[in-house]
């Protein structure tokens, strides 16, 4: 089983909407933001994404990132394995 987790850095601010038309910024220009694949993939082709928050939501796409991308996969094996015992 392999999981991805990728970085994206802010280009534009994302703002959080708390209703109210009150809004603050969440991310700012050159933080970090980790995604996974599923995300990732969604961003990439050209979809917004929501996400909720403690205060409300915020909504980005492609745009509010810069364009390289650094990820990191991990790769899971379970297995069973032998001590090498001799009977007695």
């Amino acid at each position: 089983m392999t999981h991805k987790e990728f970085k994206l850095t802010v280009k534009k601010d994302i703002m959080e909407s708390a209703g109210y038309n009150r809004q603050a910024v969440k991310y700012h220009v050159g933080d970090t933001m980790i995604v996974d694949e599923a995300t990732f993939e969604r961003i990439q082709s050209g979809k917004f994404v929501e996400r909720m928050t403690r205060e409300g939501f915020i909504h980005f796409d492609k745009y509010n990132f810069e364009n390289e991308v650094s990820f990191t996969a991990i790769t899971v094996e379970y297995g069973i394995r032998r001590l090498g015992q001799r009977k007695k």
